[in-house]
């Protein structure tokens, strides 16, 4: 399947490099060109075990490829899978700056795209944010409508640092939130080979669940 993944930090560049290990080609996007440099040298952006070496085999491979331009990643791709940041404003509140604007970017470039296209959020966001934020700024980006033009899904990560390459493919369960149907069965065929359930479920549920899963390893501590 072709992909495009936004963010190459911690978990853009980890999903990128291993959906790529599992056969899959891959576009990394990014507006930081040291990063975008880094993956197209066969180096990794951030220190996570075992992931630069994932990287270059990868790159050798001619299943991964990066760059700053989110229109030659859209048009290169079926799915694209937002990784960006959603760092915690000073009064505690989501900062959904980095995620408007990729929704921004990702919709203009479907504005002139006549295949249907599938927009999958893996940042933690907070629940309401697909329906509220994300799905508004793609139809008003690309003056398409969600549904026709373009699907979305929610599908959270769970990776942690220092495992993050055998959490991606041993994850406790793969969520994935959607209206449709059939957008959600064609974002389940990327982890076709992850043994793991598959949960299928709405946008709002499948943005909780992040929240519930950091909550539960925190009060392990």
């Amino acid at each position: 399947m072709q992909i495009a993944v936004f963010g190459l930090g911690y978990v853009g560049a980890v999903t990128a490099s291993c959906f790529a290990a599992e056969g899959h080609r891959v576009v990394g996007v990014d507006t930081d060109a040291y990063k975008v440099q880094c993956i197209m040298e066969g180096r990794s952006p951030i220190v996570e075990r075992d992931l630069e070496q994932y990287i270059r085999r990868a790159r050798e491979a001619g299943r991964l490829v990066a760059t700053t331009c989110a229109d030659e990643a859209v048009a290169q791709s079926d799915i694209a899978l937002i990784c960006v940041g959603t760092p915690s404003r000073r009064n505690g509140s989501l900062n959904l700056e980095f995620v408007e604007r990729v929704c921004r970017q990702i919709g203009a470039a479907l504005a002139g795209r006549e295949q249907p296209y599938i927009v999958v959020v893996r940042s933690t966001v907070l629940p309401g944010t697909c329906e509220g934020l994300v799905i508004p700024t793609l139809e008003k980006a690309s003056g398409r409508r969600h549904g026709e033009g373009f699907h979305v899904c929610m599908n959270p990560e769970f990776l942690r640092e220092g495992t993050a390459i055998h959490d991606f493919h041993h994850p406790p369960l793969t969520v994935i939130g959607s209206q449709s149907s059939e957008a959600a069965g064609r974002v389940a065929e990327l982890y076709a080979s992850i043994p793991a359930e598959c949960v299928k479920t709405d946008p709002p549920t499948a943005e909780i669940v992040k929240y519930a899963n950091n909550a539960f390893h925190a009060l392990k501590i």
